[in-house]
């Protein structure tokens, strides 16, 4: 136990950088009474109107609330979107180093009624980063990586990760001995090369190893393929109700089952995993600590709805958990 809060506690002494695909996400909360006479849909009569930073940013939203001082970077236009994300990433105190390439900012809209998404809009523009606007932020982070104990790259696929900035990336961390994670998609899955530990979630894992994934056996052998094309130093393999499995350059693995005991909400569950675990190996914790708090993290977070964070208060009041698991 005092292992555990040592390392939480430790949180508050870290720096990280994270890299990524910025949007906005809008969650609707409301009531259906009725179906619409003019198609067969549901009416929700909206209650309430949340906006919360996603994508890249809800990770660092996630790594402030573990009490990390947080540098978020990424894409934000001068749309009206992105002066109300820019707004709630600077009510929540994260430092920024945004890039405007005239794109729109990306927004996911949800209508959630009675607990269940009814339907998400997405309004986004996926083209690739210019090399020029690459170059920005390769220029920041040489001038910066020396004030950092861990970089995330949080890939959603939105055109801000491109192969150029991925090598470079690596490159710069490489060579300081700085821990950089990564939750990948599938495009760019391949130059990810290198990395202290990708997590892609059983879907991503399947896609990037051509291995269909039914059970725990095709989960070991998506991870040895993925492994030997990679050669990370670690993989973590996200398995939604099912827990996690971590696995080493050596092939041993660690298997961890899911804690939640009721799931209102999976959204954003893989940033609050990625923030965790990133933060404990930034704080020097062993790889099998990292992957039981950062299991025990997604397991709080997937009972909240929308895209929630944890607390190390939280943490701290439900290690029992942990230690249940371990008994």
């Amino acid at each position: 136990m005092d292992n555990y809060i040592k390392i939480i506690e430790s949180f508050k002494n870290l720096k990280i950088l994270v890299i990524g695909d910025l949007m906005l996400d809008v969650f609707l909360y409301g009531d259906v009474e009725r179906i619409s006479p003019e198609a067969p849909v549901p009416v929700v009569r909206v209650l309430n109107i949340m906006h919360l930073p996603g994508g890249a940013a809800n990770v660092s939203s996630n790594l402030k609330s573990l009490g990390v001082d947080v540098t978020l970077c990424g894409v934000v236009g001068g749309d009206e979107t992105g002066r109300k994300f820019r707004q709630i990433i600077d009510n929540q105190g994260i430092n920024t180093f945004f890039i405007d390439d005239g794109r729109k900012t990306s927004i996911k809209t949800r209508v959630v009624a009675s607990n269940q998404q009814v339907v998400r809009f997405d309004v986004e523009e996926n083209k690739k980063l210019s090399s020029k606007y690459v170059g920005y932020i390769e220029k920041f982070l040489e001038d910066k990586i020396n004030g950092f104990d861990a970089v995330i790259i949080s890939d959603y696929g939105k055109g801000v990760i491109t192969k150029k900035l991925i090598e470079k990336v690596s490159e710069i961390t490489r060579h300081r001995k700085i821990p950089l994670t990564v939750d990948p998609k599938i495009e760019n899955f391949r130059f990810y090369k290198g990395v202290t530990c990708i997590t892609p979630n059983t879907k991503e894992a399947s896609e990037g190893s051509g291995i269909k994934i039914k059970d725990y056996e095709a989960v070991v052998k998506a991870a040895r393929k993925i492994i030997k094309m990679l050669n990370p130093e670690t993989l973590l393999i996200t398995r939604g109700s099912k827990g996690m499995a971590l696995f080493d350059s050596k092939g041993e693995i660690i298997k961890v089952p899911a804690l939640a005991k009721e799931v209102f909400d999976v959204t954003g569950a893989g940033d609050t995993v990625i923030s965790v675990f990133t933060s404990c190996i930034a704080a020097k914790a062993s790889y099998i600590d990292a992957v039981k708090l950062s299991n025990l993290a997604g397991s709080i977070v997937v009972g909240k709805m929308g895209t929630a964070t944890v607390s190390p208060e939280e943490l701290i009041n439900n290690l029992n958990l942990v230690l249940k698991m371990e008994s």
